[in-house]
């Protein structure tokens, strides 16, 4: 369980359940969340569930439910719990205007694997990265796949989005290679709201702000490489959290290890 309390304060789970049985029980937040593996059983709404991997679940503040594995294999689960001002502050967000009702769903339980695949790479960002600006984009990738797919009528109709300030922005995050820039620092300088800079910023580089920041990166460690600096000083100078950290995503967008780029 980790605490995300730059975002809404929500709280993201990743856990593996083999002999785990929950009492009857609620939460005073909203429930999203992913069966990875397995089956879980769970009582809610009135019935009991056999919720198999593959499925997508959204709970109400106030949902009663209990269970526990299906079998003895157990289940994997990916949860994200976020408070009924953290749902507002998100649907306002994406409505440009102020929305004070709640968030509901027809069911709690959904058979959607693509929507499932999506929400664990996703959630994988928003529990795991070490980049504020991965987390802000992870979590507005999840919900707006859970609202495109479950409550499209919360969404607003398409429309021209402003561009504000954008190149200012990316400028901003260009300058501050080596720091964790928050989403919250760019929509001050863009002078957007969190989704518009987002999506202006996928409009005027290809990429959202934690991608494209991270190129930015790569290309400072290629740089520093080139000059003979070690790989693990680059990773230090640009901001990484070790050489290893720094060594994946070189690999992955370079395709090749620092040290075979350094000795080319």
């Amino acid at each position: 369980m980790r605490r995300q309390a730059h975002l809404h304060g929500l709280e993201t789970l990743s856990a593996n359940y083999f002999r785990q049985n929950f009492k009857p029980h609620a939460h005073g937040e909203y429930i999203f969340g992913v069966i990875e593996r397995g089956v879980h059983a769970v009582w809610c709404r009135g019935s009991m569930n056999f919720v198999p991997a593959g499925s997508v679940v959204t709970m109400r503040p106030g949902d009663v439910h209990y269970g526990g594995a299906a079998d003895r294999s157990g289940w994997r689960q990916r949860m994200l719990y976020i408070s009924e001002q953290g749902i507002r502050n998100i649907l306002s967000d994406m409505a440009d205007k102020e929305i004070c009702r709640n968030l509901d769903f027809n069911a709690a339980f959904h058979a959607t694997p693509s929507l499932a695949r999506r929400f664990i790479m996703w959630h994988a960002m928003l529990h795991e990265s070490s980049s504020s600006l991965a987390r802000n984009v992870a979590l507005d990738s999840i919900m707006q796949a859970i609202l495109n797919e479950l409550a499209p009528e919360t969404i607003p109709e398409e429309r021209r989005q402003p561009d504000g300030r954008i190149l200012d922005a990316i400028e901003y995050l260009k300058s501050r290679v080596e720091e964790d820039v928050s989403l919250a620092e760019l929509c001050v300088v863009a002078g957007l709201r969190r989704r518009q800079t987002i999506s202006a910023f996928r409009r005027y580089t290809g990429l959202p702000p934690h991608a494209w920041h991270l190129q930015q990166k790569i290309e400072r460690v290629k740089h520093l490489l080139r000059t003979g600096m070690s790989a693990t000083q680059a990773a230090a100078e640009t901001g990484f959290a070790d050489q290893s950290h720094m060594a994946r995503h070189f690999h992955a967008i370079v395709g090749m290890t620092p040290g075979t780029f350094a000795r080319g």
